[in-house]
């Protein structure tokens, strides 16, 4: 009896500790990315809501949400919504946190090392003609001599 009750007691604490990690993970989520990006990240969806006509808001026309769990102190679900076209991620909300300003950036296809390169040698800056001659008879209006 004693194995059977601590196998059920470790079983409900790595359960209570999945929205906690959902939650973190999510943070680390950025516009731009993949929907395959997002599944490595946070795992398969709890939940996946498409896009349904007359029954969605319009603005989310050709965009499927997913949702997973957060803790129970979050006022909401953290959900990423995917344009079903492009599959990137358009919009990320982590519990009560929206993330708008940060988008991700794809890394280049090769990423080859550039060799690092010399700075230039510094050139004196050249002058121009209205720096010769005196300034005080640029000054009084007089015409410049040379």
């Amino acid at each position: 009896m004693k194995p059977l009750l601590l196998a059920g007691l470790l079983f409900t604490e790595g359960c209570s500790r999945q929205p906690a990690l959902n939650y973190r993970h999510c943070l680390k989520l950025r516009v731009g990315m993949t929907r395959e990006q997002v599944f490595a990240a946070m795992g398969p969806p709890e939940e996946t809501f498409p896009y349904i006509e007359g029954r969605t808001l319009p603005h989310l026309k050709g965009r499927t949400a997913y949702e997973w769990s957060t803790p129970a102190s979050m006022p909401a679900q953290n959900r990423v919504s995917i344009d079903d076209a492009s599959g990137k991620t358009v919009s990320i909300r982590c519990g009560d946190s929206v993330v708008t300003a940060a988008v991700y950036v794809e890394p280049p296809e090769s990423a080859a090392p550039t060799p690092p390169t010399t700075p230039a040698t510094p050139t004196p800056p050249r002058r121009g003609p209205r720096e010769r001659g005196s300034s005080s008879a640029q000054s009084s209006g007089r015409p410049l001599t040379e």
